[in-house]
């Protein structure tokens, strides 16, 4: 059980720099392992728990979950990404479903430090790491207290990104680190959170999500299409246990992965911030107003009826889809990789010819971590490729005035003419004769 869990949104990478975009996180969470194993007794390696080893679009751990629905302390780091990131609010609505109380309320003075506003105890220490304007914050985080008098202008301003990041603020970030360690033990032996259903992962919902105003500016649609078997029109060859209802209950990385792929690919976008719409892959259905991906089921390019579907679709050409055909190498029936890419290819040649020059895998396998690790590139790609044809929309209202020159350079707009003397007026403006 770590003692403390460090929730955080990922930045993704950037493709031109392979410089770890979140390694001052990485710094700041052994900062405070250090200061919480010489503040407590806590075991090595039992200080504290972040998901260093998962990067955006990568899938819920084992561990993840289980250090989420155990820890003593949920140490949330504020920054504008964190409150648009449905991965972060997963993980608060997890860690707000555990019921906290206080240890010893008979030997507590002072309470004020360990409960939110309300005076409710709560076992959540926030920590700013990029400042965030109180109006962007989502309601649901509005009761807890994020600065505190011990904390210095210089935190305020530029949160513990900025201070870690210039040499010349190292003793603000040491102490700033000092002091969040000392609230972490603080709250840790005063309240006890009783513990989660790791389970539950599976099924919380976005805390943040109500705040469209925040999202909406942020958030990109994205169309997962699922294109696969079922138990009533199972493909040749196939077993029952890889496959439901409908094509989207198709599980094609079990034992070893017990879901759907769908719901893998549906976690990953959500993780990429964008709004993910799983359904049955249609050939008749008009092109995503935005990204697509297609999970193709290996199993359909055997049956004519589907071959031709698909080979309609790969024909129309439109949109910006990404095609993915998850590949499980311990499948009694899996053939080589190479030869299920030629029969993708045969099928959807136009599709696959795109991805192949964007050097964009097809096949991916062969388990669900490799999944999880070449799918958000394909994510990623197919939203680009949408932006090159994508037609730019025109906010509603009232357009702004345009501007112009003027004599000298001077901006002006349409309503303003200039004098004779090379002066800006409005247009209702009488000329003054100059003193």
């Amino acid at each position: 059980m770590p003692y403390f869990f460090l929730s955080y949104a990922h930045v993704p990478r950037d493709g031109s720099d392979e410089t770890d975009p979140d390694l001052w996180v990485h710094r700041l969470f052994r900062d405070l392992c250090v200061h919480i194993r010489n503040m407590t007794t806590v075991p090595a390696g039992s200080a504290g728990f972040m998901d260093r080893t998962m990067r955006a679009g990568q899938i819920w751990s084992q561990e993840l979950a289980d250090s989420l629905t155990s820890c003593r302390v949920f140490v949330p780091l504020y920054s504008p990404r964190y409150f648009i990131s449905p991965w972060c609010g997963r993980e608060w609505t997890v860690f707000g479903q555990r019921q906290a109380r206080y240890l010893r309320p008979d030997q507590l003075r002072d309470r004020s430090r360990i409960s939110d506003l309300r005076g409710r105890p709560t076992a959540v220490v926030p920590a700013v790491w990029a400042p965030v304007p109180e109006h962007r914050m989502p309601e649901c985080v509005q009761d807890l207290q994020y600065y505190g008098p011990e904390h210095t202008e210089r935190y305020k301003r530029f949160g513990l990104y900025g201070l870690a990041k210039l040499s010349s603020f190292r003793s603000d970030y040491q102490k700033a680190v000092l002091l969040l360690a000392q609230r972490i033990v603080e709250v840790g032996e005063n309240i006890v959170a009783e513990r989660g259903d790791p389970e539950s992962l599976d099924s919380a919902h976005d805390a943040f999500a109500p705040r469209t105003a925040v999202r909406s500016a942020t958030g990109r649609g994205l169309r997962i299409s699922v294109a696969a078997g079922s138990h009533a029109r199972l493909p040749d060859g196939a077993g029952p246990a890889h496959y439901g209802p409908t094509p989207l209950d198709w599980r094609p990385f079990h034992p070893a992965y017990p879901y759907p792929v769908g719901k893998l690919a549906s976690e990953i976008a959500a993780r990429l911030e964008f709004r993910p719409d799983v359904m049955e892959f249609d050939h008749e259905r008009a092109p995503a107003e935005g990204p697509e991906v297609l999970l193709l089921d290996r199993r359909l390019l055997r049956d004519p009826e589907h071959r031709t579907r698909l080979g309609e679709f790969d024909a129309r050409g439109a949109g910006a889809t990404g095609v993915v055909v998850p590949w499980n190498g311990a499948d009694p029936d899996a053939v080589a990789e190479h030869e299920v890419a030629a029969e993708v290819e045969a099928v959807l040649p136009e599709r696959t010819r795109r991805q192949r020059q964007a050097r964009r895998p097809v096949v991916m396998g062969p388990d669900h971590r490799a999944l999880g690790e070449h799918l958000p590139r394909v994510m990623q790609w197919a939203a680009t490729e949408y932006l090159k044809t994508a037609t730019p929309r025109t906010p509603p209202g009232e357009s702004p005035p345009r501007f112009r020159l003027g004599a000298g350079g001077t901006a002006m707009t349409a309503d303003q003419h200039t004098d004779q003397h090379g002066h800006c007026r409005d247009a209702g403006e009488e000329d003054r004769d100059e003193p």
